[in-house]
């Protein structure tokens, strides 16, 4: 009988061990360890990464696995989520697992989510195994992740071979890409004078401009200084190179203007405006030159520029105007109020409308949008003889009544500036105003300011869903944190929030084009740089 009993006890025991509670550690280790197969302990590790109960408690118990585990597969699924959990303590299970001799596929996606992980991880113990993995032969995945893991650790050991593998025009362009990238996040300054080419480059009709630039802005002030001279046309062996690789002119300054705009590097300042006067045999040459360069200018706040861009709102062509227009909106100089009242009342209604934004982006007079509603009937009508089949003029009335609701729309800016005129801590409270067109002004009011202790509320709004408001939010604190340290310090404490929205809208195409922007400005205050 008392065998029977110490029986009883023991099983009793044994279950106690194995938990039935899938919060616990215990749990997970029994499901992946008692799985009688790869693809059973696959899905059970699939199965804790997609559960609510996956968090810093399982991690030591993942790392016992990942040392114990045979299947590479497996490993994978185990490396994929302990890079997930960014804790430390899985490095050296993680390196471990490392296969350098890998030849079949299941053992190279393994070192591939490996080298993903340790990225993740951001152990700088990592670099010496991540460098060994972008040598690795006929593994482009592998490469491709070490290499971005290496830019993720700043691995500025690994500068020579990323350098290597950025400048060689024979590899594949997505891993040129990657490597570029990389260049970037290790901010070396060495790495300039390949960036700077391959900003130019196309190979098998793909462009490395947008990895370029962002990698050239990150470096900041070394890649400022290499491209002044190009687009002061100084740099000899560039355009000798250029020429070379039927590179246009055109196309270096350009591109060139667009990171000088970016960096605010005003020693380029003289030669944009110069730019804003480009010529050019063919229109569409001239027209893009001008724009560039005056978005550029628009970034740096140019004073002078306002002056010399006034004049060339009367451009008909709305593209052009549009830029234009938002340059003296972004430099917010009264210098141009003029001209865009003006135009206001001349040429198509597309052109128009954006010579109306820009007053409602640097007027303070609401009176003034009340002549442009009273006028807009006679100003479509004769705009509708002259070009009937105008998409507008097919029911001119209802036309007429959609324009004047726009205006009155507009109106709401001005509106807000004649209550606010130059004060900063008005504007901020505009900053939640429920017209997004208030909201956009204000950010740009509060950028301009100069108020340090405002960058606070510009960055806590960076969330913002209309996309030329948030725009107006990242140039504003762009601004603030350019022109102060203090600004900068106080930024910085948004980056931890920043870096999840990066996270979080990666890949949502609405966000795309204005969130390299935002990745622009978590650079600059990640960095704690200024101008």
């Amino acid at each position: 009988m008392r065998r029977i009993v110490l029986g009883v006890g023991l099983s009793l025991a044994l279950l106690a061990g194995c938990s039935k509670d899938p919060s616990t550690p215990a749990y997970w280790e029994g499901r992946i360890g008692d799985a009688k197969t790869k693809k059973d302990r696959k899905k059970a590790v699939e199965d804790l990464r997609s559960s609510k109960h996956m968090g810093p408690a399982m991690v030591p118990m993942l790392n016992k696995r990942m040392d114990a585990e045979k299947s590479p597969e497996v490993k994978a699924v185990l490396a994929r989520l302990l890079g997930e959990a960014k804790d430390t303590s899985s490095v050296e299970p993680l390196l471990n697992a490392v296969d350098l001799s890998a030849s079949d596929s299941d053992a190279r996606t393994m070192n591939k989510e490996i080298a993903l992980a340790l990225g993740n991880l951001g152990d700088p113990k990592a670099v010496p195994t991540l460098g060994k993995l972008l040598k690795v032969k006929g593994d482009n995945y592998t490469v491709i992740a070490a290499i971005e893991g290496l830019g993720q650790l700043g691995a500025k050991e690994a500068f020579e071979p990323l350098y290597e593998l950025a400048t060689d025009d024979a590899i594949e362009p997505f891993m040129t890409k990657k490597a570029i990238m990389a260049l970037g996040d290790i901010g070396d300054p060495r790495a300039v004078p390949g960036v700077v080419k391959a900003m130019f480059k196309e190979r098998k009709g793909i462009s490395f401009y947008m990895e370029s630039s962002f990698a050239l802005y990150q470096l900041g002030k070394p890649a400022a200084d290499a491209l002044v001279p190009v687009v002061d046309g100084k740099d000899k062996e560039l355009f000798s190179w250029a020429e070379k690789n039927n590179i246009k002119d055109v196309a270096l300054y350009a591109k060139a203007a667009q990171v000088l705009g970016d960096l605010h590097e005003m020693r380029a300042e003289k030669t944009l405006i110069g730019f804003l006067n480009f010529k050019s045999e063919f229109d569409d040459i001239k027209l893009i030159m001008r724009m560039k360069a005056a978005d550029a200018l628009g970034r740096m706040r140019s004073k002078e520029a306002a002056k010399v861009i006034a004049p060339m709102l009367l451009e008909d062509e709305a593209n052009a105007r549009h830029e234009y227009v938002w340059a003296l909106a972004r430099i917010g100089g009264k210098e141009a109020y003029g001209k865009l009242v003006e135009s206001s009342g001349k040429g198509s209604w597309d052109a128009r409308e954006q010579s109306m934004k820009g007053v409602a982006m640097v007027g303070d007079d609401p009176a003034v949008f009340d002549k442009f509603a009273k006028d807009e009937a006679q100003l479509l009508g004769a705009e509708c003889k002259d070009d009937p089949d105008y998409s507008e003029c097919k029911d001119v009335a209802a036309s007429v009544k959609q324009h004047v609701e726009k205006i009155n729309a507009l109106k709401l800016r001005v509106t807000a500036a004649a209550e606010c005129k130059g004060d900063g801590a008005c504007w901020a409270r505009k900053l939640d105003d429920k017209d997004e067109g208030v909201r956009e002004r204000a950010a740009y009011e509060v950028g301009r300011s100069g108020k340090a202790e405002l960058v606070g509320e510009l960055m806590k709004r960076l969330t913002e869903k209309n996309l030329d408001t948030r725009l107006a939010f990242i140039q504003g604190a762009d601004w603030l944190v350019h022109d102060s340290k203090p600004a900068m310090a106080e930024a910085q404490k948004s980056l931890p929030a920043l870096e999840k929205q990066l996270a979080e809208e990666k890949g949502k195409t609405e966000f795309v084009k204005v969130n390299e922007d935002l990745r622009r400005l978590y650079a600059k205050v990640k960095r704690g740089w200024q101008g």
